[in-house]
């Protein structure tokens, strides 16, 4: 555990297998691609401490295993949560180098906390436009609730909305207006960094990104419903993370 003030967080160190090179905080999505994303974290974490790189794994208040009521989750506390995390991290690992993973929309504490403290970035399939994934979870949150398996006892009806609600988590006007007013590319112009960005393949390019690394059709799709999926490490995942980790050990890089 954590602590952010007196909020409670949930947090998982993997110590690197020595000599230890670098540390990575990862922040995760928020909603449902939370859950999702848990897996597929968790081995990315195990591959960078083959690699001699450190990672501190956290839940936001509000969110996943840390304390606090899902109406208490906000976006200016994931970013006040992402900076106790890496206050956390620093304690553990000393002076090495730190990077920044956000998966999702949790690129954008990542890249809050990367371009206050100057560190280079990795984004996970980021969220490019809070607007646009805000009506991509509305049509998501429409075809659930008119699923027939997920609700066979509402015939051919749907199930009405939950107001103040989407995918199946609080999300009240204001949480909606603050992921409406965010931009990653406003983010990151603030201060600018070395950003690595992991995408779908069809992706436009990462107009930032000084380098990218696409995920094949097969396994890009891990964030895609609400249903709880296993995500596997494939040989593509296990390289793209070990091409990473070879970024981490270069000398300058951070």
């Amino acid at each position: 555990m954590i602590w952010n003030g007196g909020r409670r967080l949930f947090a998982v160190f993997r110590q690197a297998q020595a000599p230890q090179r670098a540390a990575v905080l990862v922040c995760p999505p928020f909603f449902h691609e939370h859950f999702l994303s848990y897996r597929l974290l968790s081995q990315i974490a195990e591959r960078l401490a083959a690699n001699g790189i450190s990672t501190l794994r956290f839940d936001y208040y509000g969110a996943g295993d840390s304390d606090g009521d899902s109406r208490e989750f906000t976006l200016d506390g994931a970013i006040a949560d992402t900076d106790a995390a890496l206050d956390a991290l620093r304690a553990r690992v000393g002076g090495v180098p730190i990077y920044m993973l956000g998966a999702r929309s949790g690129a954008w504490p990542a890249a809050k906390a990367a371009t206050q403290n100057g560190f280079r970035l990795w984004l996970w399939q980021p969220v490019a436009d809070g607007a646009e994934w805000l009506e991509h979870l509305e049509r998501l949150d429409a075809k659930e609730r008119g699923s027939r398996s997920r609700y066979p006892l509402i015939g051919s009806a749907t199930k009405p909305a939950d107001e103040g609600h989407l995918v199946g988590y609080v999300c009240a006007a204001p949480l909606r207006n603050a992921i409406a007013d965010t931009r990653l590319a406003d983010i990151i112009a603030s201060a600018p960094v070395p950003v690595d960005v992991i995408a779908d393949a069809a992706d436009p390019p990462f107009a930032s990104a000084a380098r990218e690394f696409r995920l094949p059709e097969n396994v890009a799709h891990w964030h895609g419903g609400a249903d709880m999926q296993a995500i596997f490490f494939t040989k593509t995942l296990a390289a793209i993370v070990d091409e990473l980790a070879g970024v981490a050990a270069q000398p300058g890089t951070s």
